[in-house]
């Protein structure tokens, strides 16, 4: 698709967004998660000037809610604060695309803002979890200096931008030490090693100081996904696996496999080494819920095998096919879906094996590809 004109590419590009709107604009007038919900109580507790971290157990640093605050000031209903905020995420989405087809990748862009995953996460659902996706893959478009011998402003914007995006969701929380793998200078992989975290700190200790400190640190840093992890509900013997999810050894195992998958791809262009980690992050996640099915999307329109498609329609089908409010519940799926899913907590056991195949198959040759800058 790369060769072809610009004019016929941005043709393209134009009508899956203007599709993509139509489907995003209609998941946001189903019935929404419980998310929500808690959008609506932590904005509301915000502008009432109560602790939305004591009363409502709001779980990220204030960027998120600041913004929920503001779209919740200029709404006039629970309605128009939905829109809003789904307005934004679709936004989001629209960044996404821009950043994708800059990289040469329209059409991952194209996959990406027609994925059922993304209309339901983002219309229907309504998690934060694409904006900390395209903050990070931002930066790391920034970061694409390699010439660079030294630090240069480029790089100030990159640490910037991932340490924001980490400030939403932690979600890219180890890709700062995956950068600080790639060649360079001692002092630039310092930079990206430790400025991105320091920027998350200085989110965290102003909720502190605005918020009671100890709710702050319970609730962003102690907050406990789902003890779910795929790889351990897939991997482990189910006599050992309840007291690892029990004790949290997950997250431990999460971090002994991904930290080292860092170094295997630590040669990669940092975009293409962020659309790994998006893989990485949730194959060896030590918790899972609906809205992580997002994280990797993009990754998977840019390196689609067939581990990576079976995944995507799986995940495709499951959150089409789920039931009201985790999913869009659309007419037929919702009667495949039954056979094929089981529950949300097991969702991310079911995929697993895709995934992994997906990331097997693609280790083979994602390091071998030319990642040349596209002509324009």
């Amino acid at each position: 698709m790369e060769e072809w004109p610009r004019r016929q590419r941005m043709v393209l590009l134009g009508v899956a967004i203007g599709l993509g709107a139509l489907a995003h604009f209609w998941a946001q007038t189903l019935p929404p998660n419980w998310d929500f919900y808690q959008w609506n109580n932590t904005a509301t507790a915000l502008l009432e000037g109560r602790d939305p971290y004591v009363e409502f157990g709001y779980n990220y640093t204030p960027i998120w809610l600041l913004l929920l605050g503001a779209l919740k000031w200029i709404s006039s209903d629970q309605e128009s604060f939905r829109l809003l905020i789904s307005a934004v995420l679709f936004l989001v989405n629209i960044w996404i695309v821009v950043l994708l087809s800059r990289r040469g990748y329209s059409l991952a862009a194209v996959f990406f803002i027609l994925s059922p995953i993304v209309i339901a996460i983002n219309g229907q659902h309504q998690q934060a979890d694409s904006i900390a996706l395209a903050l990070a893959l931002a930066a790391m478009l920034y970061a694409n200096k390699e010439s660079a011998e030294k630090i240069v402003p480029s790089d100030l914007v990159a640490v910037g931008l991932l340490g924001l995006s980490l400030s939403v969701k932690q979600i890219f929380i180890v890709l700062p030490l995956w950068l600080a793998f790639r060649p360079g200078p001692l002092r630039r992989r310092l930079l990206y090693l430790l400025v991105p975290p320091s920027v998350f700190v200085v989110f965290l200790g102003a909720g502190m100081a605005a918020f009671n400190p100890r709710y702050v640190i319970d609730e962003v840093l102690l907050h406990g996904s789902g003890a779910n992890s795929p790889l351990v509900l897939t991997l482990v013997p189910h006599q050992l696996a309840p007291w690892i999810l029990e004790n949290r050894l997950s997250l431990v195992l999460s971090l002994v496999f991904l930290i080292p998958i860092g170094l295997l791809f630590r040669r990669l262009p940092p975009f293409e080494m962020a659309l790994v980690y998006t893989v990485a992050a949730l194959l060896f996640a030590w918790g899972v819920a609906n809205q992580y099915l997002l994280i990797p999307v993009a990754a998977v329109g840019v390196f689609l095998n067939i581990g990576f498609l079976l995944w995507f329609l799986g995940a495709s089908v499951y959150l089409a096919g789920a039931p009201y409010p985790d999913g869009l519940s659309v007419p037929f799926v919702d009667r495949v879906h039954p056979h094929l899913f089981l529950e949300w907590f097991w969702m991310g056991r079911d995929l697993f094996p895709y995934l992994l195949l997906g990331s097997v198959i693609g280790a083979f040759w994602i390091r071998r590809r030319d990642y040349s800058p596209p002509k324009a």
